[in-house]
């Protein structure tokens, strides 16, 4: 079976019993709530596996960037040995966060007072050592973090125990198969990307394709209409994927032989619980990794991933990059705009629920039902 028959045309057809006639949206106060966002952060982000970002965004030894799971300041560092390690980011002494941004270092030295770690977290240095009692510094250390790559993703958790994400997304590996997320090449990453939004109307923005010929007017929406929008598998646990079908007069030159033809022409999109997002097309990817700051503000951490049989078949491979990325800024300024509005609308403050289009929004539903069991489980 190819991944192409897992979605269903759903604009004019009859809608199967497995979907809902009548769905409702969280009230508005599920976006402003400071004390139910206090509880998300340590019922989700403390509990679950998070992702944070591309692993080819730090390809060689010492190259690293800093993250927030949840409240927590952590560093994401490529080994000696090509793993990728997650660790507390504050010094072992006074608590002074270590690293700021991205970037590529030999050792992890500490501003403040110069102790120094190995990038494996391992306390190295300690100025005046005199001065410390000698059992307090022996076989020190950063805080490490489970830390899983996944189909060329990088996923953290606090917790140690979790169910692998490997196997927790299984279902949503077999239907991209067919195209190798984990070999794609990673172009451009913007770290600081504010959005004076709540981080679930982010997701809840970028998994329903109702919206996309109205929002995206000057960017994705001539291209992939709503009229052509698939849904895919529902009631899954852990993700969400649907389609938008090219309109026939944009289809893209395809490099990825190993793609059906159904694959060849469609913009698949994915929401990875609690907070990754990512589109794909034939030739590249567009991903964000959602880091929430309070009930109404959420740093993005997003970028761009290509395939790299289609750079070294282009004659000017980055032209199409350039053009891709700015392709791709347009379209989430229009999220962005319309996310914060939702925003604003929110802070009305009704009590009565928007009603959900179905099935075009069903997978905001699949997100929900996950935070609600989150949420319950706590």
């Amino acid at each position: 079976m190819t991944s192409s028959s897992k979605f269903k045309y759903t604009i004019d057809q009859p809608l199967p019993e497995h979907i809902p006639v009548k769905m409702l949206a969280p009230s508005q106060e599920t976006f402003t709530s400071s004390a139910l966002f206090e509880r998300e952060l340590s019922t989700i982000f403390d509990s679950d596996w998070v992702m944070m970002g591309r692993a080819g965004s730090i390809p060689e030894p010492g190259d690293y960037f800093t993250a927030q799971l949840g409240k927590r300041p952590i560093i994401l560092m490529r080994q000696k040995d090509s793993s990728i390690k997650a660790m507390g980011n504050y010094c072992l002494h006074r608590y002074t966060q270590l690293l700021t941004g991205c970037g590529s270092t030999k050792n992890i030295v500490c501003p403040y007072h110069y102790w120094s770690y190995a990038l494996d977290g391992q306390l190295e240095g300690v100025p005046n050592k005199q001065g410390f009692c000698p059992g307090d510094l022996e076989e020190a250390e950063l805080v490490s973090l489970a830390c899983e790559v996944f189909m060329g993703y990088i996923f953290v958790s606090l917790k140690q125990d979790r169910v692998p994400v490997s196997t927790r997304l299984a279902g949503l590996a077999e239907v991209l198969s067919n195209f190798g997320l984990e070999r794609y090449e990673d172009h451009f990453v913007e770290h600081q990307d504010t959005w004076n939004a709540n981080w679930k109307l982010i997701c809840h923005n970028f998994i329903e394709s109702y919206h996309v010929t109205y929002t995206h007017k000057k960017s994705i929406g001539p291209t992939n209409p709503t009229k052509a929008a698939e849904y895919g598998p529902v009631g899954e646990p852990y993700h969400t994927v649907h389609s938008n079908s090219y309109a026939a007069d944009h289809f893209p030159e395809v490099f990825n032989t190993r793609l059906d033809d159904s694959e060849k022409t469609r913009f698949y999109v994915m929401g990875v619980f609690p907070n990754g997002l990512i589109a794909i097309e034939p030739n590249f990817v567009w991903w964000m990794a959602l880091e929430p700051v309070a009930a109404n503000k959420t740093n993005s951490r997003w970028g761009v991933s290509f395939l790299p049989e289609t750079l070294k078949r282009l004659d000017e491979p980055e032209q199409f990059i350039q053009d891709t990325v700015e392709l791709l800024v347009t379209a989430t300024s229009e999220d962005k705009e319309m996310v914060e509005r939702m925003q604003r609308g929110s802070m009305f403050g009704a009590e009565k629920a928007g009603p959900l289009h179905a099935p075009l929004e069903i997978h905001i539903k699949d997100f929900d039902d996950y935070i609600r069991r989150q949420m319950a489980s706590a």
